[in-house]
């Protein structure tokens, strides 16, 4: 993601609002047509580079190129952008018609050329039919898509958005983060969204950029980022991470020093009722569950072992558990967290790595 020559760049970029510095030397760089998320907690930093390449912020040292050109000193309007926000921002007394054809009314475009790229768009976002309608008279769903259609009418070259889906309730969220990844892929459009949902980064993004008080902690795609964390923060941020201080307790882990913190995820664990003819019954240690949470496909199985409470996802197939119960813990592999270095431990009782992440 970091090579040289990308659709959009920002190189040595610093930013500050009085004595907060919202951005320290950021250098990304995104590939033409691809999905980039920027992804971070509140405060991070994502949302100011977001409104600096959308040439609402400016930076105060660094530049800032699209497709090759320093855009440092080129006005928002000008920079071939389209920006969705996150409240929508429709025009509550324009038709569906009217607030898509805005920018394309505002660039003089001829009238037949408007209905033709409105009826484009509105079948590119499944809502033919609804052209008449108000904002009001609409879905949180289809006002989003809506929003999308305005933004990508007048062409742009990049599409930015800000938390797109935090205004939607959950399941439509989930259908609007597939038909987001299926449309972007469709139209070949550069776009970089902020959000502060992992799930959502790793799920519609090619590319993702972690931020972190202001820095970029790590870029890469999805599987790089959850497989290989470059940093301390990100070991902690990606995943349902728990940090472990004595994970020198569990066998077949050797103790790294103490500086170090060992960080566990449930998809390292494996949770067996007593008796269970499973492949680690001999390397696996005795917890107790301690609580049992439903999570739709699966069933997440809370554990106390070594005085930590790890989690683990059990299938609802599998022989049943309850809470109290004494079980079997296999804990496969963690990251090792050391100063500012991060690398993976695998259990040494096993003598190849074929586990899955």
């Amino acid at each position: 993601m970091n090579e040289k020559n990308g659709y959009v760049e920002l190189r040595n970029i610093n930013k500050s609002y009085g004595d907060f510095q919202a951005s320290r030397d950021i250098n990304i760089s995104i590939s033409r047509g691809k999905l980039a998320a920027l992804l971070g907690p509140s405060g991070s930093g994502k949302t100011t580079i977001l409104r600096m390449i959308a040439g609402l912020e400016h930076p105060d040292s660094g530049q800032i190129l699209i497709d090759g050109k320093v855009v440092n000193d080129v006005p928002g309007s000008e920079r071939g952008i389209g920006f969705v926000f996150q409240s929508y921002a429709l025009f509550r007394y324009m038709t569906v018609f009217e607030n898509i054809a805005f920018g394309l009314r505002v660039k003089k475009v001829p009238e037949e050329r408007i209905r033709d790229k409105v009826d484009e768009l509105l079948r590119l976002i499944g809502c033919e039919g609804l052209e008449k309608r108000y904002p009001s008279q609409l879905s949180g769903g289809q006002r989003q898509r809506v929003a999308f259609a305005r933004a990508l009418a007048p062409d742009p070259q990049i599409l930015l958005l800000d938390e797109p889906f935090a205004a939607i309730d959950a399941k439509v969220r989930l259908e609007l983060r597939t038909w987001l990844r299926e449309m972007i892929s469709r139209i070949g459009i550069t776009s970089i969204f902020v959000t502060h949902d992992q799930d959502e980064a790793i799920e519609v993004a090619d590319e993702i950029i972690v931020t972190n008080r202001g820095r970029v902690e790590q870029a890469g795609t999805p599987t790089e980022l959850y497989a290989r964390p470059a940093t301390p923060f990100v070991a902690r941020f990606i995943g349902n991470s728990v940090p472990v201080a004595n994970y020198g307790s569990f066998r077949f882990f050797e103790d790294a020093g103490e500086d170090s913190l060992g960080i566990v995820r449930p998809e390292f664990i494996s949770i067996f009722k007593k008796g269970e003819s499973v492949q680690f019954a001999k390397s696996a240690e005795e917890g107790t569950v301690e609580d049992i949470i439903f999570r739709g496909s699966s069933l997440e199985i809370r554990v106390r072992i070594h005085g930590n409470v790890l989690s683990a996802l059990r299938s609802f197939n599998d022989p049943e558990i309850r809470v109290g119960e004494k079980v079997d813990v296999f804990l496969h592999r963690m990251f090792i967290i050391r100063g500012d270095e991060v690398y993976p431990a695998l259990n040494q009782s096993l003598r190849t790595e074929s586990v899955f992440l």
